[in-house]
């Protein structure tokens, strides 16, 4: 076996153990800095050893690993001295499901939920949905139409359809069949009327749940609203930095600009009255979040991470698919 991906299994098989064993400390403040430290340390521990191995190899690992490091610090939060999960609901947690609720898996197992036969028509449908923007893609890339950010937009509709909306929920699907009752993590997104919809309760809600649970609730007594929030996306910008710019090796710095631009959209949205008309508006309000995630795109997914990352991917996926 390579020695780098036994180092990172070993890591990973680490990280597992002390994360449900940190949920038995009945200090919650030491537990709560134990947690960051060892999201800390995977950071640097998954970059160190990957760093000589191609972008996308150093993508799945560095985030794979601060996945799991991330359910520590949740399940910390979640239950204070004594998990209620047991040793296998916790591994089925920590492992094969990116939502943060670590609650949900208390009911595993139990009896089959219902919704089972649709979400599974849903999540191959738009599979299948993506691969066809994969190759329309690259289409646009041989004729030349990659002008105003056409085809890389396509490439990474294609790849949220593949992933955010059809992977995720089969995995939703399979849990479901075992009774513990979760639900899809990306919600009609582009329903979204304002940027605290789209944050809050339509986009990754796997995130949401967790930077509110980790960052913004143990901070709004203490700062307020408004500064939790901030805080939340400063966070969001600093774990994407980690997820994006860390596997390119390029780009330092756009990812969290990204969120610093959101976070003045969503302070926009709560304190000015002619952006709250805009979004009550019915078409104006969608116009206002569609630009707000289109236009500042380019500095969240930067050129490095598209040619290293994203486009191999790409690649491969469609290799499979031929």
């Amino acid at each position: 076996m390579d020695l780098t991906l036994l180092l990172l299994l070993s890591w990973g098989i680490l990280l597992l153990i002390i994360g449900y064993a940190l949920c038995f400390i009945q200090n919650k403040k030491l537990a709560r800095l134990l947690s960051w430290g060892i999201i800390i340390s995977t950071t640097i521990f998954s970059v160190l050893v990957s760093q000589d191995k191609p972008a996308l190899y150093r993508m799945i690992t560095i985030v794979s690993l601060q996945l799991i490091s991330m359910k520590s610090i949740v399940m910390v939060e979640t239950y204070s001295g004594k998990p209620q999960l047991t040793i296998f609901q916790w591994l089925c947690f920590a492992t094969t499901w990116f939502g943060m609720r670590p609650k949900l898996f208390e009911a595993l197992v139990s009896k089959p939920l219902d919704g089972i036969g649709a979400l599974l028509f849903k999540s191959l449908s738009r599979i299948a949905f993506g691969f066809f923007l994969l190759f329309i893609s690259t289409k646009t890339e041989e004729l030349y139409i990659d002008h105003f950010y056409i085809s890389d937009l396509l490439m990474l509709a294609g790849m949220s359809f593949i992933l955010h909306f059809g992977i995720l929920n089969l995995s939703t699907l399979a849990w479901r069949i075992f009774g513990v009752n979760l639900n899809e993590l990306f919600i009609s997104p582009y329903k979204s009327k304002s940027l605290k919809e789209f944050w809050g309760k339509r986009w990754n809600m796997a995130f949401s749940e967790m930077t509110s649970l980790i960052v913004y609730k143990p901070l709004i007594g203490k700062v307020g609203k408004a500064t939790a929030m901030i805080a939340a996306f400063l966070v969001s910008g600093i774990l994407h930095e980690i997820a994006i710019s860390l596997p390119a090796q390029a780009g330092y710095g756009l990812p969290l600009l990204f969120f610093v631009i959101h976070a003045i959209g969503m302070t926009l949205e709560r304190q000015v009255n002619f952006v709250k008309t805009i979004t009550e508006h019915k078409i104006y309000a969608r116009i206002w979040v569609y630009a707000w995630l289109l236009l500042p795109m380019p500095l969240l997914f930067h050129p490095s991470f598209l040619e290293l990352v994203i486009r191999p991917l790409r690649a491969i996926l469609l290799g499979f698919w031929s």
